[in-house]
């Protein structure tokens, strides 16, 4: 898997680097983080790990929850990202396909990249 270098998301998220990194690399890491745990509890069925993942990569990076941008006509979102408060600001996205990514959703979207 293709992911934002430790050094990458440092910027992104000043003090908070390693420890997203270390979530988008580690499944155990994902199911042992408290705001992950808290979530599988608070679902009736087993959220998915890559709702996990971002759930916990949310607490540590102290974002504002997770968001989507949708196709049009299409019943899965183009991309999901953490909510920085600045539509500009350099996020964590995660892609459709899988794919993580630091870059700023509000670009993405004026270029239409996600089309």
């Amino acid at each position: 898997m293709n992911l934002p270098s430790a050094k990458t998301l440092e910027r992104a998220f000043p003090g908070c680097g390693r420890a997203v990194r270390r979530l988008l690399e580690s499944a155990d890491a994902v199911r042992e983080h408290p705001a992950a745990q808290a979530l599988d509890r608070a679902c009736y069925g087993a959220p998915g790990l890559a709702y996990m993942r971002l759930t916990a990569c949310n607490a540590e990076a102290k974002t504002h929850g997770i968001e989507a941008v949708w196709r049009a006509n299409d019943n899965i979102p183009a991309f999901e990202y953490l909510n920085t408060g600045d539509t500009y600001a350099p996020t964590l996205i995660r892609w459709a396909d899988g794919r993580y990514q630091v870059a700023s959703w509000g670009d993405i979207v004026e270029r239409g990249n996600y089309v």
